[in-house]
């Protein structure tokens, strides 16, 4: 996939991504389910690594923005010109695609679990229940990060990428 097409796949793509992040709970069609949640220490934990992570999804956004409607100054961000070939692009594009599908699929299954939970049908912590949505939920952003690695190969996009991998790593040690 050559510059031109990245250039207007890369922010429709983080566009539809950011949107569905951020809205899904306005066009989801199942009941809200009221949690009362303990602030625990590892709520706290969860919230950070929650909040660390939608700052790096805004960095990725500004890196996008930058490669695309300001390509002189994206040299800030180090990139990697041995891996800026069509066919590594085209791959790093499926891999956000993926991404994409992995998102919508993390939200319908949290969609059905919290539906589950408040008709009685399962019984869950609530905390148990914001675990296992950000393990989904992040679990499709680091899918994000690699792919966005992948496409627009750079220093910044590859420290994301990094960071994404700690900080998950450290959100599955928690029970």
């Amino acid at each position: 996939m050559n510059r031109e097409t990245l250039e207007i796949f890369l922010p429709a793509f983080m566009i539809v991504f950011f949107g569905l992040i951020s809205f899904w709970t306005k066009f989801r069609k199942r009941p809200k389910v009221e949690l009362h949640v303990s602030k625990t220490e590892v709520y706290k934990k969860v919230h950070l690594i929650d909040t660390v992570f939608k700052i790096m999804l805004i960095s990725s956004i500004l890196i996008v923005f930058i490669y695309t409607y300001f390509p002189d100054y994206y040299i800030i961000f180090a990139p990697i010109d041995f891996l800026d070939h069509p066919i590594i692009n085209t791959i790093g594009v499926l891999i956000l695609k993926v991404s994409l599908a992995w998102l919508v699929i993390a939200q319908l299954t949290i969609d059905k679990s919290a539906f589950m939970i408040k008709t009685g049908i399962e019984v869950w912590n609530h905390n148990r229940l914001i675990l296992y949505s950000e393990k989904l939920l992040l679990s499709g952003m680091l899918v994000m990060f690699f792919g966005f690695f992948v496409t627009i190969s750079s220093i910044g996009s590859i420290l994301i990428c990094i960071i994404g991998l700690l900080l998950f790593d450290r959100l599955l040690r928690y029970q």
